[in-house]
């Protein structure tokens, strides 16, 4: 049924907490459901942006060395642009990815693209009942092979078979029927600012009760309620390296989530720490992921998230007008 499916997927890799720190992208061309092209680029990121941080290496295991003589973003964006200009683009969390690209065509001297783009993390959430929507787990579900998960271009090849897969799950032709299917909008990025790809329907505003004992914060009343948290009850398990549990509660507050202390019925969001990755279902047979599991199946719509999932969500921003550059 994906017969009229024409779109590029993409997908980043950064060197370091910083957006503009791209150092690798992946490009897979699908063409009338067919995939026609594959690309895919080492990069070294942006002059002042091209620290590679332990954390990061540890993930995708680039090293400065694989790209010390690659050329930089900045020379290397007029290239990579033609795979993705002019065409719908989608990735799996296209929030992350979109901005790494803004934020590094912004840090190189290059305009914004203008793109359409839409979002297989946002579309498998309407589409399917799945502990966590990560891209392993949602290739798994589907069938798509998945060969080295943080590899650009095994990510994008993925993505593509997501889509793919779920156009023919809905029996839709095309991107248009399906996002209708999903009642999913997609995302818009031009000069002056960018629409996210989101689901198309009202979230539930948070909860604003007391404080407890311990004086979890309250959602934030002035937190952008097209934040993927927005309106979540979170809960946390095992350590986080990247902070306190503390101020993992209060992140989370200030982007219109509650944060709780145990698991109950309200609960919608597990966060699992102490390296928990959740690549493969058989990580879910843990206690702490375990648990998830077991709520799941009395009916609970709950998700379990990662430690670098909850980062790349908390790092979401608003909507706003691009800044202006200086020459």
């Amino acid at each position: 049924m994906s017969s009229e499916m024409t779109f590029v997927a993409f997908d980043t890799e950064t060197a370091n907490s910083s957006r503009a720190s791209i150092c690798s992208l992946g490009a897979t061309v699908v063409t009338n459901g067919v995939v026609t092209d594959e690309r895919s680029w080492m990069i070294r990121p942006p002059e002042g942006h091209d620290e590679f941080f332990a954390r990061n290496v540890s993930i995708h295991g680039i090293t400065p060395e694989m790209v010390q003589h690659k050329p930089r973003f900045g020379e290397l964006w007029p290239e990579i642009s033609q795979y993705l200009e002019g065409h719908t683009v989608v990735a799996h969390n296209a929030s992350f990815d979109t901005s790494v690209v803004r934020y590094a065509c912004e840090t190189s001297g290059h305009p914004w693209p203008e793109w359409t783009y839409g979002c297989t993390l946002v579309m498998a959430r309407q589409a399917l009942d799945l502990v966590s929507y990560r891209l392993p787990i949602v290739a798994s579900h589907l069938g798509v092979p998945l060969e080295r998960h943080h590899d650009a271009a095994a990510d994008a090849r993925a993505c593509a078979g997501v889509l793919l897969a779920l156009a023919d799950r809905n029996e839709c032709a095309d991107l248009t029927h399906l996002t209708a299917a999903l009642t999913v909008n997609l995302g818009r990025l031009f000069a002056g600012g960018w629409d996210p790809c989101r689901q198309a329907r009202a979230v539930r505003s948070p909860s604003h009760s007391a404080r407890g004992p311990l004086a979890i914060p309250e959602a934030s009343i002035d937190a952008d309620p097209e934040h993927p948290l927005y309106g979540q009850v979170v809960v946390f398990t095992g350590g986080l390296g990247s902070m306190t549990r503390q101020d993992a509660c209060d992140a989370v507050a200030r982007v219109g989530a509650t944060p709780a202390k145990g698991l109950t019925r309200k609960t919608t969001v597990l966060v699992i720490g102490d390296g928990f990755r959740g690549d493969d279902l058989a990580e879910f047979q843990t206690g702490k992921a375990r648990k998830a599991l077991e709520l799941r199946a009395k009916g609970q719509p709950i998700e379990v998230v990662t430690e670098d999932e909850l980062l790349e969500l908390l790092t979401i921003e608003r909507n706003t007008t691009a800044p202006v550059r200086t020459v």
